[in-house]
C-alpha cells in the first residue's frame, strides 16, 4: 500500500485536533438520501427483551447502476458513546459501498436511533451482541462477513474474536483499540486523559437522568457520585453486569488478552499519540506468532483521527478508509 504512512493534515497536526476534527468538520453523510438504506431493529437472543438498531445500506448494484457487489458485507461497530452516524462509519460506509461492497453499521444498545429500544446499556465485552448481529446477517444478507470496529469497538472486536465461538467472519479491522483496560483507565483518570472522561461520563448520565439507560436505585445513586472513571466502572458498570468489582470486568474484557487466540485474518491500526486510548503493552504481544494479522503503529493520528491532505489516492483525506478497504480489497478473491 503506497499510502500506508500515515502523515497529518496541515495544520491539524496535534493528537487532539486528529481527535476531534471530525467533531467539528464530518464527511456529509448521504447513506439516508443517496443512497437505499433500510433500518433493522434486532432483538437480542438473550432474553433482556434489549434490541439493537442496526442500519442497512445493500450494495449500490442491487438497486442502481453502480459497481458489482462483490458478495461481502462489512458490519461496522462505532465506539463509546458513538452511533451509527459517526463520522468514521459514516466516510467508511461511503467509501465501501463504492467498492462493491453491502454495509451493516450496528448501533450499541441504547445508542443512536436505538435508543429507548434497550432497558440497559453496552460495555466494552459485549461480544454476544456482536454475534447476533454477525448471525442476522449470515441468515438474511450474505455467507461472507468482514467486521470492522472503532475504539471501544475495536477491543470488542478483538475480544469477540479471541473467544471460541462460531465467528462466521473472514477479515476485520481493529481501529484504535483499548488494549489492557486497566492501564487504560488509569490514564483516562488522570489530567491527560480528564477532558475525553468526562465526556464519556456525561454522556452516560444524560442516559440515566432521562430513564434511557434504566438502572437499579442503587446503582443510579452511583452513578451520579462518582468521580472518577474507575469509580464509574466500579460502582456502576461491573455490578451491572454482574462483576464483582472493576477490576474483574477489566480482567475479563481487556482484549489484550485474547489477541494471541484469534485465527483470523485482519488488521489492527493504532497511534502512538493516542490522547484516548494509548497503546500500552503493544510491544508485549508477540505479533511475529500471529502473521495473519497486519499492523499498523503510527506515531501520529490521533484517537480515530488518521486526517491527511487530499491526493489523488485518498481525495477526502481520511487515510483510514484507504488502508482498511484496500485490507479488505485483498482478501476479497483470498476467500481467506
Amino acid at each position: 500500500m503506497s499510502s500506508e504512512a500515515f502523515k497529518p493534515k496541515r495544520f491539524v497536526q496535534g493528537k487532539h485536533l486528529q481527535t476531534v476534527y471530525n467533531t467539528f468538520f464530518p464527511p456529509k453523510n448521504y447513506l439516508r438520501s443517496k443512497y437505499y438504506f433500510e433500518d433493522i431493529l434486532l432483538q437480542l437472543g438473550d432474553g433482556s427483551g434489549d434490541s439493537l438498531w442496526l442500519e442497512h445500506n445493500p450494495p449500490i448494484s442491487q438497486y442502481s447502476s453502480g459497481p458489482s457487489w462483490n458478495g461481502i458485507y462489512i458490519v461496522m461497530i462505532h465506539g463509546m458513546e458513538g452511533t451509527s452516524d459517526s463520522s468514521y462509519l459514516v466516510s467508511l460506509a461511503q467509501n465501501a459501498l463504492l467498492r462493491g461492497y453491502g454495509c451493516i453499521r450496528m448501533n450499541l444498545r441504547n445508542c443512536g436511533r436505538g435508543q429507548g429500544f434497550s432497558k440497559g446499556t453496552y460495555n466494552i465485552g459485549q461480544a454476544n451482541d456482536v454475534q447476533d448481529v454477525i448471525d442476522f446477517v449470515w441468515k438474511k444478507l450474505s455467507h461472507r462477513i468482514f467486521l470492522s470496529g472503532f475504539s471501544l469497538s475495536a477491543s470488542l472486536v478483538l475480544k469477540y474474536l479471541g473467544e471460541r465461538r462460531n465467528h462466521k467472519v473472514e477479515a476485520f479491522s481493529s481501529t484504535n483499540p483499548p488494549l489492557d483496560l486497566f492501564k487504560g483507565c488509569e490514564f483516562i483518570d488522570s489530567k491527560e486523559g480528564k477532558f475525553y472522561r468526562d465526556r464519556f461520563v456525561s454522556g452516560f448520565r444524560k442516559k440515566i437522568k432521562n430513564k434511557i439507560i434504566q438502572l437499579p436505585p442503587e446503582l443510579e445513586k452511583n452513578a451520579f457520585q462518582t468521580k472518577t472513571f474507575y469509580e464509574f466502572d466500579d460502582r456502576v458498570t461491573a455490578p451491572f453486569f454482574g462483576y464483582k468489582d472493576a477490576k474483574e470486568y477489566y480482567m475479563d474484557c481487556s482484549c489484550v488478552r485474547y489477541i494471541p487466540d484469534i485465527r483470523h485474518s485482519g488488521i489492527i491500526i493504532h497511534s502512538e499519540d493516542d490522547p484516548v486510548a494509548p497503546p500500552f503493552d503493544w510491544e508485549k504481544i508477540e505479533w511475529n506468532r500471529l502473521p495473519h494479522i497486519r499492523t499498523i503503529l503510527s506515531p501520529k493520528g490521533g484517537h480515530v483521527g488518521f486526517l491527511t491532505d487530499p491526493t489523488p489516492e485518498i481525495p477526502d483525506g481520511r487515510w483510514l478508509n484507504k488502508i482498511i478497504l484496500d485490507y479488505f480489497d485483498l482478501k476479497v478473491d483470498s476467500g481467506n
